[in-house]
């Protein structure tokens, strides 16, 4: 039987619409209905977990995966790859991305504001320009090019080592105690061979350094992205059954 929906407070979540004449949607609290709004998750048999992101009463990402107990991070959030892919269940329900840009805008505050380590936008020339003068200082390196007209492309990463960032010998435990050990165990290593590393030099600085990101073992790439690494965990046993 599973527990009830625990809300996870972060300040992520988007602002509920107001003056909009959106009506909430479906996700209702059981116990009083009230609307649902933020990251929930819920405990399940067999030390599993449910995660469900949800705006205004609107599902915006639902996944079952492995509860890690033992890892945790300020730049890790369910949050963070609904918001940087725009992410919805339904797509005939209102989202609040309010333009095409929105993600973009959205990963470039979430880099300088340290909500995620890693990231990669598109902006208006105008704001590209404002978002790099208003990096110096935090941390950050990047490579910026235009890619059409008036359209400049960003990568950018923080310097701060992986061992410095997180704690990645509870995140190694977790990884061993959440999967079979022919898929938790590339894995780890991959994840300890990466504490001397870091985003903006393995991922930025370096030749092909996009395609040696898409290349990189999945343990990786999530966290570096700041995704829920119980959901990287759940995408490695589905493609080890596919």
């Amino acid at each position: 039987m599973a527990d009830a929906w625990i809300l996870h407070p972060d300040y992520r979540t988007p602002p509920i619409p107001a003056g909009t004449g959106i009506p909430p949607g479906p996700w209702r609290h059981p116990d009083g209905g009230q609307i649902m709004n933020g990251a929930y998750e819920r405990h399940l048999p067999e030390r599993q977990v449910e995660v469900v992101t949800v705006w205004y009463g609107y599902a915006l990402s639902h996944w079952l995966g492995p509860r890690m107990r033992r890892f945790s991070s300020p730049m890790v959030s369910a949050w963070n790859p609904v918001l940087a892919q725009g992410l919805t269940l339904d797509p005939a329900a209102p989202v609040p991305y309010r333009d095409e840009l929105w993600c973009d805008r959205w990963i470039a505050e979430a880099l300088l504001y340290g909500r995620k380590p890693y990231g990669a936008f598109t902006l208006p020339a105008e704001e590209a320009l404002r978002w790099i003068a208003k990096s110096g200082g935090t941390g950050l390196v990047y490579q910026a090019h235009t890619v059409e007209e008036e359209l400049i492309r960003v990568v950018a990463g923080t310097a701060e080592r992986y061992a410095q960032l997180f704690d990645l010998d509870a995140l190694i435990a977790d990884y061993l105690d959440a999967l079979p050990p022919e898929l938790a165990e590339p894995e780890a290593a991959a994840l300890d061979a990466h504490r001397g590393h870091s985003p903006a030099l393995d991922y930025i600085l370096t030749d092909n350094a996009e395609l040696r990101f898409a290349q990189a073992p999945l343990s990786v790439r999530g966290l570096t992205l700041g995704y829920p690494p119980g959901e990287t965990a759940a995408r490695l046993a589905a493609g080890a059954m596919s």
